[in-house]
């Protein structure tokens, strides 16, 4: 069968994407596992400039799948599915991905035949031999399947294997486009994933759900084999907590020191491994160049607590002086709490001053469906508009007054402009970019994306627009209903 994979328009509000733009990973890991049984495989990421659904009906699909991994994507999700039914009513369409697995009642839609929960790579094959051979669908596992008479849940997805059993992804799909996937200023890119799931609790995350309390991780042995089918020299690991196990993150960084393979890599990892394992970074080091996303959260015990993050606050700062001491790059993210007032903002202020912590990030709390905080407070969101459940929005009552609030939180981009500039200085950076646009490792189009972003963040009235919109929005339809 032909199998067509859709990735959604870039949306949103704020547009996230100008500073990282990654492969659609998944779907790729899936026509992994459906082109060696002979179904041919296509996949479309809309984007990209000039890519249109035409393309695809050129491709005469029997099944699409469309990839919803954020709760941003949703409503795009469903308006490409409408419009793959108005066009080809005979295609089934299946919505997989994070969020579509967390929350599948969402896509009860006439539009959508089915949404998979689970490994991607075990359903699929089942549910298109079961469409290529004319048998019954409800026997294939895993999956939520739109009927007359409402969602009919078809059983447990297959067993999670080994993730050493399955197939390489399909890279293949999209080596047209490549070239235009980045993060932060270098491209190309290219995504390996070596472990999935994860052993903590956090109560804003919902990946330790959605792998139902598992973690596997790939052998060195796979990894390095991944890792020679890249061309790109820029690698982002998309494990949500790297070098967990740490001996086999030892073993990897040998083993791929022995191939040969110099990549810039980029890793999560949490900053209490950093503090008993400072061995493991250094020797990741000699795999080429590293830079570390540190998801920091909280600058004292009592926030982490609050979040279920089983950390430390000391080890947060003694990481980052572990890196500096290392000389290897990071980034750090922090959460900001919708009842925050003027002293919470205050100290985080002097907390990033302080450390001298100027590669920094801020997410709002954000009760994503499938977490435990959203189970916890579901029936205080403000708005049902999913396009603002990208951390950047509040969804939840702020205890100061709204644009107090943003006046705040722009304010912490303002502070880590700063402190970039008091602890580099002007020139320095200056001079990396223009290095970087020489040796073509940049392009000027994201040079110009990434200085806006940070223009973008510092102005309050960036996150205040789209409350605007909505209350207009509701506005009129209440004088409407008024009317009528």
């Amino acid at each position: 069968m032909n199998v067509l994979f859709i990735k959604p328009p870039i949306g949103g509000i704020i547009g996230l994407e100008q500073l990282t733009f990654v492969e659609p990973l998944g779907p790729e890991c899936v026509a992994g596992s459906l082109e060696p049984l002979g179904h041919k495989c296509m996949i479309l990421d809309l984007r990209i400039g000039g890519e249109t659904l035409a393309k695809g009906w050129a491709f005469e699909p029997q099944v699409v799948g469309i990839q919803c991994n954020f709760t941003t994507e949703r409503f795009r999700t469903l308006k490409i599915a409408r419009t793959v039914k108005q066009h080809r009513p005979d295609v089934f369409v299946l919505i997989g991905g994070h969020d579509a697995a967390r929350e599948p009642e969402f896509f009860q839609d006439e539009a959508v035949d089915a949404v998979a929960i689970g490994d991607g790579e075990s359903i699929a094959p089942l549910l298109v031999e079961a469409l290529d051979r004319g048998r019954d669908v409800r026997k294939v596992p895993g999956l939520m399947l739109n009927t007359p008479h409402g969602p009919l849940f078809t059983g447990h997805a297959p067993a999670r294997v080994d993730l050493d059993a399955l197939p390489f992804p399909s890279r293949h799909l999209i080596q047209h486009y490549a070239p235009h996937y980045y993060i932060n200023f270098r491209k190309p890119l290219a995504l390996l994933e070596t472990a999935r799931g994860c052993p903590y609790r956090c109560n804003f995350c919902s990946v330790w759900k959605f792998h139902e309390k598992s973690f596997r991780e790939k052998s060195p042995e796979r990894v390095v084999a991944e890792l020679k089918q890249i061309s790109a020299p820029n690698v982002f690991i998309t494990d949500d907590i790297f070098w967990l196990n740490v001996e086999r993150g030892k073993e990897m960084a040998r083993q791929i020191k022995a191939a040969g393979i110099k990549k810039w890599f980029t890793v999560q990892t949490r900053t209490d491994i950093i503090c008993r394992h400072p061995e493991v970074v250094e020797m990741w080091k000699e795999c080429g160049q590293l830079q570390i996303f540190l998801g920091v959260e909280k600058i004292d015990d009592e926030g982490l607590q609050s979040i279920n993050k089983h950390n430390k606050a000391d080890n947060n700062v003694r990481a980052i002086e572990l890196l500096k001491e290392m000389k290897v790059g990071f980034t750090t993210n922090f959460i900001v709490d919708p009842d925050w007032d003027y002293e919470d903002f205050a100290k985080l202020r002097q907390w990033l001053y302080r450390y001298g912590v100027y590669n920094s990030g801020f997410s709002i709390l954000t009760p994503l469906p499938g977490t435990d905080l959203y189970d916890e407070v579901k029936d205080m969101l403000t708005t049902d508009d999913w396009e603002m459940f990208d951390l950047a929005h509040t969804v939840l009552p702020t205890k100061l007054p709204l644009e107090e609030f943003y006046a705040e939180y722009a304010k912490l981009y303002r502070t880590v402009m700063d402190v970039r500039v008091r602890h580099t200085g002007r020139l320095k950076p200056l001079l990396r970019l223009i290095a970087a646009l020489v040796t073509r490792k940049v392009t000027i189009g994201a040079l110009r994306k990434g200085m806006n972003m940070s223009k973008v963040f510092s102005n309050p009235k960036t996150f205040l627009r789209k409350h605007w919109e909505n209350g207009a929005n509701k506005q009129k339809s209440a004088e409407a209903v008024a009317v009528n």
